[in-house]
């Protein structure tokens, strides 16, 4: 089917419609309830009209369109502290290394800190 990313994206209905008939999985849902396509093409469009400054403020607004609930201002700072997480494990030609000193500043529980530091070090000792 000759679906157009941007009338798709505009939410037009008739090429909504092709992606249930491509996807027949989706349209299941539909009948349930759920318009997951509409949804998508809803986020999308606002994910490029909003300002989005980091990972965290496209989750809080992915779960506000997607399943129409709020997350707490608490919650989405734990997100972003994980995904800070995330940005102290540098992956180089020869493995993986953790950057301590980044690993330290950040505030998650000491027990990921130690699962993340293993994981670098079971990756050195094979490599």
């Amino acid at each position: 089917m000759d679906i157009d990313p941007n009338r798709l994206l505009e939410g037009n209905p008739g090429e909504i419609e092709k992606v249930y008939k491509l996807l027949p999985e989706l349209d299941s849902m539909r009948r349930n309830g759920y318009d997951v396509v509409s949804r998508l093409v809803e986020l999308s469009s606002r994910l490029r009209s909003e300002r989005v400054a980091d990972m965290v403020s496209a989750i809080t607004l992915m779960f506000s369109v997607m399943f129409g609930q709020q997350i707490s201002e608490e919650d989405a700072r734990r997100i972003g502290e994980v995904i800070d997480v995330f940005k102290c494990i540098k992956i180089e030609e020869d493995g993986v290394e953790v950057d301590s000193e980044c690993l330290s500043s950040v505030n998650v529980p000491e027990e990921l800190k130690e699962q993340i530091r293993s994981v670098s070090l079971v990756n050195l000792i094979w490599s």
